[in-house]
């Protein structure tokens, strides 16, 4: 029973088989094929030895549709002059009339029989194996099957030795999903022994090529006489006396026979003789024919004919072939005959010869593969450059030596040595060829790592100078994040085109495997160059707001230092401390507004940090902290310097004002209040007075000053000496006490400031 996922195959095989004509020839649309010719697929030279047309066998077997379909291969084999041929050309008028419901496919009375050679004598015609050139489409289930007929040079001759015997039969046993057995009169010893061989020969062939040896097998007994019933009854009865007396024989002599004729798959035909006329010289026509033979060719012919699309080529587990596939194994065949030219003596010796070539096709096998993975991986420049041709001639010498010495200990003595350094010889060439290869491809991929490499180098010493310039404020702020991109960009496309030009291929699956490295490294470079400009430029912000407001805070306190009561109401010393007030709080919002600040380092930046570890790690971290702290360090020297040379402009300010203040207050209270003598001393005490507290003020010996010349001059002027003589008493212990502590202090800058002269 056949499985049904292999019924389904052939149902499968069949649909897909041409369905159109009815024609025996054509496989369907176009014009019609020739009508064929005998074609020689296997010659004999003088030594014995097979040699296969493969241009022939392409043809009958891979061409004008066959290639893909299920093909059935009738072929025929037996003793020679035994109408093998004849018989092959009756089948070839019944295949070009399926039609035909009656004998008239078989012609006309006189017309002569062609297609393959043959001759009514003892002559030999046919010499190796011959097949009609073009395949007969008969109708199946489904679809249709080839039919192709295939004629056998007489493999039991007694001119051949047993050698050729054993090739012949090969190459039939392949050949054939039909098998024909052409005996003549009855069934001989040497027939069976013929029989058994063949068997053997299949079951080896079958057992290589994984077929099943013999899928069907006509006995087909010639110029019957033995009995008066013929045909598929007579040889029904015939060979089940053939298979007794085998199996009554102890031992049996031929138990490969007789377990093949008992199988359902083989079957016995019995045909008359022909007739004398037909035998001397005669033309094959059908009125050379006796009537008996002529209707019992007719029968087996029609028989054979309508089972053709039952008996489709299978393997071993039932799958259909087709015709390209049976080719393959011809093919393969015919080269194992070719190696082993003294292995077919026998199917023992055909048994040793298919070891010993399963084990050298697992060899080449296993060296392919090793070719291949060596290759596949020569393909990847990263692999390729780390084995240089050198290692990698070691390596395919090792590989050699290993599959070598496998082959010594697996292989059977049979043309074991011979084989060995045919195989050694065989595997050498490959590796060379494969080396060849594989240097000029080392080299090409060395060429392109070196034009890389030098865009990689140059690519990374852009961004480090990019990184170096980006480390200054002024800098990082000249160029914004969008600028640097096309920067960047524009440096890649330098620096590929440079690659293309340089590299062989050049090929562009590196370019842009390089192109996609050169970007991932510049959005990482942009990440980290982003965030240090954001950073910039937001500290550049809040570092502006501060000198600013600082600016706006000293414009205040210069006009206000413009009024000389406001001004005297806030002494130096207090106006440093305001200042100092000032600059603190401006430098306190600056580091908060300035980043990075703890608050965002400890919530939206550090979340930002774990998800760019890469562009904002620690380092980064430090830096802008590092960053920040110098530029605060900066700007409060900045403040400080401006907060100082606003100090000192004030102080003398203040001065001015005090000399002033002290001088007209004596004058007024002399003149309004108090009499000439009064006022004198009025003026002298109140002057004295201011020069003191003046003293005490600034803390410089100019306030003496101040006092002696305020008092003397309101005594002299206005009061007379009682003024004067008191006011340049008390001037005199304020000088002396002034004097006490003026020594310690700087002399004032001599430059006068007016009133409205700006601190700023």
């Amino acid at each position: 029973m056949i499985p049904d996922s292999h019924v389904k195959s052939l149902v499968q095989k069949f649909r897909n088989m041409p369905q159109s004509g009815r024609e025996t020839e054509r496989q369907g649309p176009g014009p019609p094929p020739e009508m064929g010719c005998p074609v020689q697929l296997v010659r004999l030279d003088d030594k014995g030895d097979l040699t296969l047309d493969e241009e022939a066998l392409s043809r009958c077997l891979e061409q004008g549709g066959v290639g893909d379909a299920p093909v059935c291969l009738v072929s025929i084999i037996g003793e020679q002059r035994l109408g093998k041929s004849f018989l092959l050309n009756y089948l070839l008028r019944r295949l070009r009339s399926l039609d035909a419901r009656d004998g008239s496919w078989m012609g006309r009375e006189d017309e002569p029989l062609e297609g393959f050679e043959w001759r009514a004598d003892e002559q030999q015609v046919t010499k190796g194996v011959w097949a009609w050139s073009q395949p007969f489409w008969v109708p199946a289930k489904g679809g249709k099957v080839a039919v192709l007929l295939v004629d056998t040079e007489g493999s039991m001759d007694l001119e051949r030795n047993k050698e050729t015997s054993v090739k012949l039969s090969a190459m039939s046993m392949l050949l054939s999903s039909y098998q024909i057995l052409n005996i003549g009169r009855q069934v001989k010893d040497p027939d069976l022994e013929y029989l058994e061989m063949f068997v053997q020969v299949a079951e080896v062939v079958g057992k290589k090529y994984r077929l099943e040896p013999i899928q069907h097998l006509d006995l087909l007994v010639r110029d019957w006489s033995s009995s008066l019933v013929l045909g598929a009854q007579g040889g029904e009865q015939y060979l089940r006396d053939v298979r007794q007396r085998l199996a009554v024989t102890s031992p049996c002599k031929h138990p490969k026979a007789l377990e093949t004729l008992k199988r359902i798959s083989s079957r016995c035909y019995l045909m008359p003789f022909p007739g004398k006329r037909i035998m001397i010289g005669s033309e094959g026509t059908l009125r050379d024919m006796d009537k008996d033979f002529q209707e019992s060719l007719r029968d087996y012919v029609t028989t054979l004919v309508s089972e053709a699309s039952r008996h489709v080529r299978t393997d071993r587990h039932g799958e259909l072939l087709t015709g390209t596939q049976l080719a393959a194994k011809i093919k393969n065949l015919s080269d194992v005959m070719k190696r082993h030219r003294s292995g077919f003596a026998s199917p023992c010796q055909m048994v040793i010869t298919f070891h010993n070539q399963r084990v050298l096709d697992r060899a080449h096998a296993a060296h392919a593969d090793f070719l291949k993975k060596k290759d596949d991986l020569s393909q990847c420049m990263d692999d390729c450059l780390k084995v240089d041709p050198g290692a990698m001639e070691e390596q395919l010498v090792e590989q050699r030596r290993s599959l070598l010495g496998r082959c010594r200990e697996e292989m059977k003595e049979l043309e074991k040595e011979t084989l060995l350094m045919e195989l050694e010889a065989e595997l050498t060439r490959e590796a060379k060829t494969f080396l060849e290869t594989y240097r000029r491809r080392y080299q090409h991929h060395a060429t392109n790592k070196r034009a890389m490499d030098r865009a990689r180098t140059d690519y990374a010493d852009f961004l480090k100078e990019k990184g170096s310039l980006s480390q200054r404020m002024v800098d990082c702020l000249k160029v914004d994040p969008g600028a640097m991109v096309q920067q960047l960009a524009k440096q890649r496309r330098t620096l590929l085109g440079r690659c293309r030009e340089e590299m062989k291929g050049p090929e562009e699956t590196l370019l842009t495997a390089l192109e996609a490295e050169l970007t991932r490294e510049a959005e990482t470079f942009l990440e980290t160059y982003g965030e240090r400009y954001q950073c910039y430029a937001t500290n550049q912000r809040a570092m502006d707001r501060a000198r600013a407001g600082h600016a706006a805070f000293l414009k205040e306190k210069d006009r206000d230092s413009r009024n000389p009561v406001k001004c005297l109401k806030v002494r130096p010393s207090e106006m440093a401390k305001q200042l100092a007030e000032q600059r603190g709080h401006l430098l306190g919002q600056c580091r908060k507004d300035m980043l990075p600040n703890e608050e965002a380092l400890g919530t939206e930046l550090e979340v930002e940090l774990m998800q760019k570890k890469e562009a904002l790690g620690t380092e980064l971290e430090e830096e802008l902290m590092q960053k920040k702290e110098a530029q605060l360090t900066e700007l409060k020297a900045g403040l400080t310097r401006e907060a100082k040379a606003f100090l000192e402009a004030y102080g003398k300010r203040f001065k001015n004002f005090a000399i002033a203040a002290g001088a007209a207050a004596g004058a007024a209270a002399g003149v309004l209040v108090l009499a000439p003598v009064a006022a004198a001393a009025a003026a002298g005490i109140t002057a004295a007075a201011i020069a003191a507290e003046a003293a005490v003020v600034l803390g410089m010996t100019e306030a003496v000053a101040i006092g002696v010349g305020t008092g003397a001059m309101a005594g002299m002027c206005v009061g007379g000496g009682v003024g004067g003589g008191v006011g340049g008493n008390i001037a005199q212990q304020d000088m002396n006490r002034a004097e006490a502590t003026g020594s310690e202090v700087e002399e004032d800058d001599p430059e006068e400031l007016s009133d409205t002269t700006p601190l700023i």
